[in-house]
């Protein structure tokens, strides 16, 4: 695992982090959807899949021992079927750094962390979903070897044309 220089720190989080899990996905979504302003429904995912088998990781950060840390990056991992082979895999839920902290290896560290998780499992394959337009996280992910097995689709409007 890449190391972290020493004001930040890995920690493992709890069921009980709900609130901070929301609040970081909501964070996620406003930075990626700026056009958006309700995403109230991100709590649905969390109250269907946040258990003790779906793990959370917080990146802490304290600059100096006189200031309070500050909760500043987030992994939280799960488990999918793979579709076209049926092989489980660990699943990145959720991967979120705040953009003050980014381009310091902290997503990577993360990711490290969820592949070590998925290894421990008896998994042989990580997996997520990345919106089309979060260019920088693509460019990461591709950069740490992972590359495209699918494309989610949508039709809105009249769905019966």
């Amino acid at each position: 695992m890449s190391a972290l220089s020493r004001h930040y720190r890995l920690k493992q989080g709890k069921t009980q982090d709900k609130a901070r899990l929301l609040k970081f996905m909501q964070l996620t979504y406003q930075e990626l959807f700026p056009e958006q302003s309700n995403f109230s429904h991100l709590s649905k995912t969390i109250d269907q899949y946040l258990s003790s088998k779906t793990p959370i990781w917080w990146l802490e950060y304290q600059p100096n021992k006189e200031t309070k840390s500050d909760m500043i990056a987030c992994l939280w991992m799960g488990t999918a079927i793979d579709q076209v082979n049926g092989h489980q895999y660990g699943h990145i839920f959720l991967i979120y750094v705040k953009p003050n902290h980014r381009r310091q290896g902290l997503a990577t560290t993360l990711i490290q962390q969820g592949q070590q998780w998925v290894k421990q499992q008896g998994y042989d394959q990580i997996g997520l979903q990345v919106f089309k337009r979060n260019q920088a996280a693509l460019k990461l992910y591709t950069k740490l070897g992972f590359s495209p097995q699918s494309y989610l689709m949508f039709k809105s409007g009249n769905i019966n044309e």
